[in-house]
């Protein structure tokens, strides 16, 4: 049975602002793939590579009224599937899925770690909204969740 789920978004109020990413587990083996997941209690944080984060942002926010659904075999975000088998079947990708089952509402936002190269971004989906000085929501993200 498919579930909806509701992805609160934020953006900065001053562009490439962001507040820092609380403790989290890496990914041992992330830098050497394009996604680099880390897992912290009731959050989830992607690090992706530049080009592919460009155009994931580009989906996410460029777009008034964006479309995700997730599966176990396949992620659709608007009219684009991504089925890459080593990322979907990573421990950080179960933990997204944990997490929007376990959450009616989640929020997304992009956070930094001082030992991360600068300008690396992490998009961010927790439990907890971020910091209302730095962030401004924006229109949710609907989600559907599907077996």
């Amino acid at each position: 049975m498919d579930m909806n789920r509701i992805i609160r978004r934020y953006s900065a109020f001053i562009p490439r602002w962001c507040q820092s990413s609380g403790g989290h587990v890496p990914d041992p083996h992330g830098e050497a793939r394009a996604v680099e997941w880390l897992i912290g209690e009731d959050c989830v944080g992607i690090i992706l590579l530049p080009e592919i984060r460009h155009r994931l942002m580009h989906e996410l926010l460029g777009r008034p009224e964006p479309r995700l659904e997730i599966g176990a075999a396949v992620v659709k975000l608007n009219d684009h599937p991504f089925v890459e088998r080593p990322v979907l079947g990573q421990s950080g990708f179960a933990a997204l899925h944990e997490l929007l089952h376990a959450r009616s509402e989640t929020h997304m936002f992009l956070t930094y770690h001082l030992i991360d190269p600068p300008g690396t971004r992490i998009i961010t989906l927790s439990g907890k909204a971020p910091m209302p000085l730095l962030y401004k929501e924006m229109a949710p993200l609907p989600v559907t969740l599907v077996d």
